[in-house]
């Protein structure tokens, strides 16, 4: 049952039907709040929400994922988006301390190489 819900609301987020894929994961971590796929389903969450530009909605799940679930291995990605939602929202600097701290605490990960990729953006605009 639960494989089946986290499923579900994957399968809509992946074709595009972000407030449909929102409502599924919200449903899947009111019934699942802890457990298997709770902090992937805390991550598409967050997802859905950046994608629809609900930035603060994005931020403040992006930060519930690390920090009620510090070991998931979403965690570097969701610092990652953390500091991109910076970066949209015009909070360079914020956005620059974030991106440099992916790169310390996760370094060889995709998180740190697309974090490096941003920071270099953000010199080559001066920001």
């Amino acid at each position: 049952m639960r494989q089946a819900a986290y499923e579900k609301a994957f399968k809509t987020l992946k074709e595009g039907r972000y407030a449909e894929a929102i409502r599924d994961f919200k449903n899947f971590i009111a019934a699942y709040p802890s457990g298997e796929n709770t902090d992937n389903a805390y991550y598409w969450l967050a997802e859905a929400y950046n994608v629809n530009r609900d930035f603060p909605a994005a931020r403040d799940t992006f930060r519930k994922l690390v920090k009620d679930f510090p070991h998931s291995p979403k965690v570097p990605d969701a610092y990652l988006k953390l500091g991109f939602i910076e970066y949209e929202t015009g909070q360079y600097a914020a956005a620059r301390d974030l991106l440099n701290d992916v790169i310390k605490r996760y370094p060889n990960t995709s998180a740190a190489k697309l974090a490096e990729k941003r920071l270099e953006r953000m010199r080559q605009e001066k920001r």
